[in-house]
């Protein structure tokens, strides 16, 4: 990317967004370092964007997934992120699922997990919100990411 502007776009294997965004995207911040910014991602199956495990594990693997797929389109890596923003859906309908806070669901274990596979078991600063919904129904949780690459 020679220009200093934000460059926005979409990585092979990550599943197409709607038109109104894109999901990766690199801005330069000074002539060695770029913010990369990412979509929230959702464990969604790459051939449509209504097919989507009712697990709950399952989403949460597959927009981790997804994060790492963006990244290493951007010559990033998890170890590079700066923030991480986590939502999940409060009232799903399944029982055992909402008895439980929204921190306790079991997706704490599975980002800390993935972060020590890939990410050198950097813990970067996050927030985590309960919300009504996501984008579409049926999808339980969704992660953004944002990182610092020097180059």
């Amino acid at each position: 990317m020679s220009s200093n502007k934000p460059h926005a776009w979409n990585p092979p294997g990550v599943p197409q967004p709607p038109a109104t965004y894109d999901q990766v995207c690199v801005t330069p911040l000074l002539p060695a370092a770029k913010l990369i910014t990412l979509a929230g991602q959702t464990g969604r199956n790459l051939e449509s964007l209504t097919s989507i495990s009712s697990d709950f594990a399952t989403q949460v693997r597959g927009a981790y997934k997804r994060v790492l797929d963006c990244l290493k389109a951007t010559g990033a890596t998890p170890r590079d992120i700066v923030h991480v923003k986590h939502y999940i859906v409060t009232h799903t309908g399944q029982k055992e699922l909402d008895g439980k806070d929204i921190v306790d669901r079991g997706w704490g274990d599975l980002w800390c997990e993935f972060m020590d596979k890939e990410g050198e078991g950097h813990r970067p600063p996050d927030t985590v919100v309960g919300v009504a919904s996501l984008a579409k129904g049926g999808y339980l949780y969704e992660v953004e990411v944002m990182a610092v690459v020097n180059e």
